[in-house]
């Protein structure tokens, strides 16, 4: 009778110490104990860190070279619209488009086990720390002229969605 106490008290004093250091560990790591709950969570931050357009017979040949340099590894990042525009004029891509109009996708060659992808829902797909160019032909032509083009990063409320920015010029 007296051994099953020891083993019993013994027991109690282990998981006292456990849930301890689960405590601590959760306050020092995320404040989750006493405090506010601390949530390093980042917004996905696309780059286009190369940009050009050109003009064919079936309309614009545009080339964007995209990067995901912040944000979550758990998830890649998404554009699902694309905004090509000038001083007169504007078209948006939704995902779709971008899916229908991408017509190559090379990967850069860091991260061939990383594959950046588009499809109708998304759009452009980049995962955290990969780099990819999307070759689109766009099916309409763009007049001389210098373009912006900005991508939409999709995040909790519209302040802080991530817009990202290059600029064409077709000649």
């Amino acid at each position: 009778m007296i051994k099953m106490e020891k083993v019993v008290i013994v027991g109690i004093i282990f998981s006292i110490l456990v849930v301890g250091f689960i405590l601590a560990t959760g306050q020092w790591a995320y404040g989750n104990v006493v405090g506010p709950l601390v949530n390093n969570s980042k917004i996905p931050q696309l780059k286009i860190t190369y940009a050009s357009a050109m003009e064919n017979s079936k309309g614009t040949y545009l080339i964007l070279n995209i990067t995901d340099c912040d944000g979550p590894d758990a998830y890649p990042a998404s554009a699902p619209l694309m905004e090509i525009s000038n001083s007169t004029w504007h078209v948006y891509l939704n995902s779709s488009q971008i899916s229908n109009d991408t017509v190559k996708i090379i990967q850069a060659p860091w991260n061939e086990n990383k594959k950046d992808s588009v499809n109708w829902y998304s759009g452009f797909i980049v995962i955290l720390g990969s780099e990819a160019q999307f070759q689109l032909q766009l099916p309409f032509h763009l007049s001389p002229g210098t373009y912006k083009i900005q991508l939409y990063t999709p995040a909790v409320s519209g302040k802080v969605l991530a817009k990202q920015t290059a600029t064409i010029t077709i000649s």
